[in-house]
């Protein structure tokens, strides 16, 4: 590893790993975000029966995933700090823990207070795992197809999601209502648990950390490369300042975008357009591997044209989907039948949907924005204030503004464009390799 006296330049070295640690940090990699995506659907699958079980109306329900939405920023500071200062492989095992040690407790809770803490804290510890995924996995990763790699783990998100509704269901049918979601939580936050300490013995630690840490305490760093106490104000600094604002822009626009179609799909189906459940469940779970070979061909096309300018094409993908909705609403012809795949709307919905494309590239564009000495804090900051306010805020107020479950949808038009705006104006680092001191 390449030393540095004090005021020397601002460089570093790039590290090998070998292909144990490199199998290793991407399949740590793959469950951390598959993990974040689960927590989704903890409370927006067996809501109803939750709310049988504590007592308390749906309305309290959307309420606690509004506030673990909230504490999910919290956790993206927190975390993602924790990630710099003590490291990827001990934060990311501690966040793990604490979604798992959160599902077993929900799955226990005996009334609505304990029930919303227990998604407190699981929104907090959700908070490392989309920055930590990602830092690891950019430092790990020959520049080659960062992109579509990327693109891959982004899309573990949704196979948490499913995998998650498909044990919730296993649990419901099986055990009935009340038993059923409990013991899910329950079964979902033992595994969790489990994997979490087994990252302790098996996931390596980054060698570029290792190696700013090492420099740190030996006193041997420039002063432009000192880390202060609290990364949080660097990523603030003049020469971070407008990537991490804009980053923070972009992931509200995705997560709005992602929401309008995910809050407000099946209702609009079920209850305006009076498809059965199983047409409903069918379309939804196509909407779900559209957004999932979205990520992946973002991520590939982002290898080839730069980050920002593929993130750019799935924000244009999406508007275009999200105007031809609102030019068929506005006509009334926004149908679908049971015949689904025979009506535009359905296809127009389908590139809604592929609009969340941009989230495939989102992870690996900020981890090659960031320096490795505070890239675990802009990654996870910007992405959980993205969540915090387009997951938390907009499905409370979309509905009220929109006036109709429709125009609610279509009112997710705001993420699309906002990405297609600003994603041009973010700074852009494609390929770059990763070193310990930048």
């Amino acid at each position: 590893m390449m030393s540095v006296t004090k005021g020397a330049l601002s460089v570093g070295t790039a590290t090998l790993y070998s292909r144990r640690e490199i199998r290793l940090i991407l399949a740590f990699a793959l469950l951390g975000t598959l993990f974040d995506g689960a927590e989704l659907n903890l409370i927006g699958y067996p809501l109803v029966y939750i709310s049988g079980s504590l007592h308390v109306s749906t309305i309290a329900l959307i309420t606690v995933a509004t506030v673990q939405g909230f504490a999910s920023i919290l956790g993206g500071f927190v975390f993602g700090t924790l990630g710099d200062t003590l490291g990827r492989r001990r934060t990311f095992a501690i966040s793990v823990v604490a979604f798992g040690i959160a599902a077993t407790l929900g799955g226990l809770a005996v009334n609505y207070e304990m029930f919303m803490a227990t998604r407190v804290l699981a929104g907090i510890g959700m908070g490392g795992l989309f920055g930590l995924s990602f830092s690891m996995f950019t430092e790990c990763w020959k520049t080659a197809r960062r992109g579509t790699m990327g693109g891959i783990i982004q899309a573990m998100y949704f196979v948490g999601e499913i995998l998650t509704e498909g044990v919730l269901f296993l649990f419901l049918t099986v055990l009935g209502h009340d038993l059923g979601w409990r013991a899910g939580y329950i079964g979902i936050g033992i595994i969790s648990t489990v994997i979490g300490i087994a990252s302790l013995k098996l996931l390596p630690e980054s060698k570029q950390w290792l190696a700013y840490q090492q420099h740190l305490k030996a006193g041997t760093l420039p002063e432009d490369l000192r880390r202060t106490k609290v990364p949080v104000v660097d990523i603030f600094k003049p020469q971070f300042v407008v990537g991490t604002v804009l980053f923070m822009v972009l992931s509200t626009a995705m997560f709005l975008t992602t929401n309008s179609v995910g809050a407000y799909l099946s209702t609009y189906l079920l209850a305006t357009q009076k498809l059965p459940l199983d047409t409903v469940s069918l379309i939804v779970l196509i909407g779900y591997v559209a957004t999932i070979v979205a990520y992946t061909l973002t991520g590939v096309v982002s290898d080839t044209i730069r980050r920002k300018y593929a993130f750019t094409l799935a924000s244009a993908v999406g508007t275009v989907g999200f105007v031809w909705f609102l030019v068929l609403l506005g006509t009334k012809s926004a149908h679908v039948g049971p015949d689904f795949w025979a009506w535009p709307a359905f296809w127009a919905l389908m590139l809604c949907a592929a609009a969340a494309g941009g989230f495939g590239v989102l992870g690996v564009w900020m981890s090659e924005f960031f320096p490795t000495r505070i890239r675990s804090t802009g990654s996870s900051a910007s992405y959980y204030v993205g969540r915090g306010l387009g997951a938390g805020i907009f499905p409370l107020f979309a509905l009220t503004i929109a006036g109709t479950v429709p125009f609610a949808l279509a009112l997710g038009i705001i993420g699309p464009v906002t990405g297609l705006v600003f994603s041009l104006m973010a700074p852009d680092r494609t390929g770059r390799a990763i070193a310990d001191l930048e």
